[in-house]
């Protein structure tokens, strides 16, 4: 038997989804019970297993007479209704989907009015064993006007010993006359923790033992659906432990392996390294977006579970963690860019490459920093010298980002000058007297937006006008994005202090290179390299 018959919900108690469990168990307490409902929700969220659960519950001896009560006399009962009992025959020949007392018709394939008339000649003979038949519609969405419009008199006068559970992945394809008769009961995806707490319940029964990781991946894979989680996790499970490679392995194309490699490598604050992480992504046409979403995900959680709200074992520090969602956060995902990954590579070097400025500066401290390397090396000096060298390289990474982050701060706070507006009174003078700082700033909220302002040439245009002149069409038109365009104004708005509206014109480009004068208090080594590629 797999796991996902063995494991599934035999009792309203043991379905996952709260909202569900409380809305069946409010209707057990109510006296009455309804003849007719609409379970909505996506694939794998439980609706076929609530059905045959209530058909179980329906039919269980113990309920007969508080049923009987209902349905047939048409009175309200004082007494509620029981959970049926799953280890009863009758029950697991429900649950397996081996009764005639829970009949299941797909309405994809049987969806025209001749189906229906036959379902209504069916549904006024008593039911072979129990007291009421349940019928379930699945995909009930699928049904034409006319099959609607027969089933519509079926739920309006059904037959005392009949209940009907019409299920649909697509609640807006069904009529509002349908939904009327029906009680509508929506089924929700089940959240990653949830999944992730009915696997664990899963193989600690089985004897299973399992990397957290490693079901996190398959939570995410699942997408809301329990029953794609056990059945992914069942996969997984045939050959003994389920690591994160396994899954990687056996289910395929696994993104959260490779935001693990890339995590380690920024901790190692590996320049060479990363970018040619990101070049084997584009070599293996790895998905951009599905990519970033894993990556986020993974932060996310480990932020979480730093702060206690889940039962995973975080694998970075939160500072870590939270450095790297802030600073993530500013990419502009729907930005089109010319070449894969590149916002993203771009971005996390940035940050390695200050980590390390920072990190470097800070260590040179001196006494107190070898005491505090001192303090580590003691605490750890039993620990295997691979998890500890991991953990040092962790310790300092953070160190560098305590530093960095205050150094990006000040930054910023430099960044946004008084409204001091030139002596002539032009805005756009004082936006090309700035331009190095508003460079600096739009850099902050887009890196390739910075880069294409980067080979551009500001000019003094009309007050409130500033025009920019670029030498390749390609750029003009993204410059011209709305999006885009919305950055640099609000950018040059806070360098200005007013208003202040963009012109990008197309030129020719320069003949002859430009001798570029760096500044003599010019010391970092982005700062320089901004000015020798501009």
């Amino acid at each position: 038997m797999s796991w996902f018959l063995k494991y599934r919900p035999r009792q309203i108690a043991d379905l996952d989804l709260s909202q569900v469990r409380q809305q069946l168990l409010q209707l057990m307490q109510s006296g009455g019970f309804p003849h007719s409902f609409l379970f909505a929700g996506p694939k794998g969220t439980g609706k076929t297993s609530a059905s045959r659960i209530v058909g179980a519950m329906l039919n269980d001896p113990a309920n007969e007479q508080v049923i009987r009560q209902i349905f047939f006399d048409k009175q309200q009962s004082k007494k509620p209704i029981q959970e049926p009992d799953p280890d009863s025959d009758f029950s697991r020949r429900v649950f397996l989907g081996h009764s005639l007392v829970v009949q299941e018709m797909d309405a994809a394939s049987n969806r025209g009015i001749d189906d229906i008339r036959q379902l209504r000649e069916r549904v006024y003979i008593s039911p072979s064993e129990g007291i009421i038949s349940v019928y379930i519609l699945d995909e009930v969405h699928m049904l034409t006007n006319e099959a609607f419009n027969a089933l519509l008199k079926i739920l309006e006068e059904p037959p005392a010993h009949v209940v009907f559970i019409l299920a649909t992945t697509e609640l807006h394809k069904v009529p509002a006359t349908i939904i009327s008769r029906c009680n509508l009961i929506n089924f929700y995806k089940a959240s990653s923790s949830e999944i992730t707490d009915r696997l664990k319940k899963i193989l600690e029964s089985e004897k299973i033992k399992f990397d957290e990781e490693a079901l996190l991946e398959i939570a995410r894979r699942a997408d809301g659906s329990f029953r794609d989680a056990v059945k992914l996790t069942e996969i997984a499970a045939q050959s003994g432990k389920i690591t994160l490679e396994k899954v990687d392995q056996l289910i395929g194309g696994s993104a959260l392996v490779e935001v693990k490699k890339l995590l380690e490598l920024i901790l190692a604050k590996d320049e060479q390294k990363i970018a040619q992480f990101f070049e084997s992504l584009r070599e293996r046409n790895f998905n951009e977006e599905f990519f970033v979403k894993t990556l986020f995900e993974y932060l996310h959680t480990d932020l979480l579970s730093s702060l206690g709200v889940n039962d995973f074992k975080p694998q970075l520090d939160a500072k870590i963690s939270q450095f790297l969602l802030t600073h993530l956060s500013k990419l502009d995902l729907q930005q089109h860019s010319p070449i894969t990954f590149l916002p993203l590579e771009l971005l996390l070097l940035s940050i390695v490459q200050k980590a390390k400025g920072s990190g470097s500066s800070a260590q040179g401290g001196g006494q107190s920093g070898s005491s505090k390397n001192a303090k580590s090396s003691t605490t750890t000096s039993a620990k295997p010298q691979k998890k500890q060298e991991k953990e040092i390289k962790a310790e300092a990474f953070t160190d560098a980002l305590e530093q960095l982050d205050s150094d990006i701060q000040e930054e910023q706070e430099a960044i946004v000058i008084a409204p001091e507006i030139a002596v002539n009174g032009s805005l756009s003078n004082h936006l090309c007297a700035h331009w190095p700082d508003f460079l600096q700033l739009v850099e902050s909220k887009n890196l390739t937006l910075a880069a294409l302002l980067r080979s551009s040439q500001p000019m003094a245009g009309s007050n409130g006008v500033a025009e920019v002149k670029v030498y390749y069409r390609f750029h003009q038109e993204q410059l011209e994005q709305p999006k885009l365009k919305q950055i640099v104004e609000e950018c040059g708005q806070k360098i200005v202090g007013d208003k202040i509206a963009f012109k990008f014109t197309l030129t020719s480009p320069p003949t002859e290179a430009e001798v570029v004068e760096v500044p003599a208090q010019t010391h970092k080594l982005e700062a320089l390299a901004e000015e020798v590629l501009m």
